[in-house]
């Protein structure tokens, strides 16, 4: 059943959702026609919906009338934060392996087609992408977004791949495609890789933790200049699969 048929489907409210869900780490304030870009909607509706937010507290407006998250939100982040306790777990080993590799290692989980960081330890190494508790990746073209799609029930993985499909669209050929690769090749190894595939400088290995709920997994990457990818799946990816293991529940 779609969102249409559904009747106990609030469409106003998902679409107040996914305004909150349009921002970005980096991001600082967002106009409504930005806003409207991203979340395909018009922008007369957004406006409703950024007046709404506004009034209860979940966004602030500048004096250049755009809006930015305001602590409301946090309120619901830490919340769900606070309810995940492998993060806990998981924290002090991250750490250790991040100093024993110079690598950067991170937590995540998905939301839709993207993975949240919930937990991250940076190398000092560290180029290209933004690590924070709260940043986004694709989940396509990224190892630790490939490892969550593994994780995924056959139906879940098809869900997703609708989804998927509908925001690649003429370039989800090429995109499914390498998904598929990826998965032959989780299926001989056991570990997710994406060398240079979502930022030409980065290589990274990603394993899904058995039994964690909500599906979590575990990341390692770093500068692409720093191994071949022949030493991150001889000497990387093991790593990542031994701590994957013990974090299993």
């Amino acid at each position: 059943m779609n969102e249409d048929q559904d009747r106990l489907f609030v469409t106003a409210l998902a679409r107040g959702l996914d305004v909150l869900a349009a921002y970005q780490a980096g991001d600082r304030a967002l106009g409504n026609t930005e806003l409207a870009q991203r979340c395909g909607l018009p922008k007369s509706t957004v406006s409703r919906l950024t007046y709404t937010l506004c009034k209860l507290g979940y966004l602030s407006q500048d004096e250049s009338g755009k809006y930015r998250p305001a602590p409301a939100v946090l309120t619901l982040g830490f919340a769900a934060l606070s309810g995940l306790d492998l993060r806990e777990r998981a924290r002090e080993p991250m750490r250790r392996l991040s100093e024993e590799t110079g690598l950067s290692v991170t937590l995540g989980v998905r939301q839709g087609t993207r993975v949240v960081y919930v937990e991250t330890c940076r190398a000092l190494t560290r180029v290209g992408i933004r690590l924070e508790v709260g940043s986004t990746v694709p989940l396509a073209t990224t190892a630790i977004g490939r490892a969550l799609y593994m994780a995924l029930a056959p139906a879940e993985q098809q869900e997703v791949v609708c989804l998927l499909a509908d925001e690649y669209g003429a370039r989800w050929p090429e995109v499914a495609a390498r998904l598929q690769v990826a998965q032959t090749t989780y299926g001989e190894t056991g570990f997710c890789a994406s060398y240079g595939e979502f930022e030409p400088d980065i290589h990274a290995v990603a394993v899904p933790i058995a039994g964690s709920a909500p599906a979590m997994a575990i990341n390692c990457s770093g500068p692409a200049y720093r191994l071949t990818p022949a030493r991150w799946a001889e000497e990387i990816a093991p790593q990542v699969v031994k701590l994957a293991a013990q974090l299993a529940v």
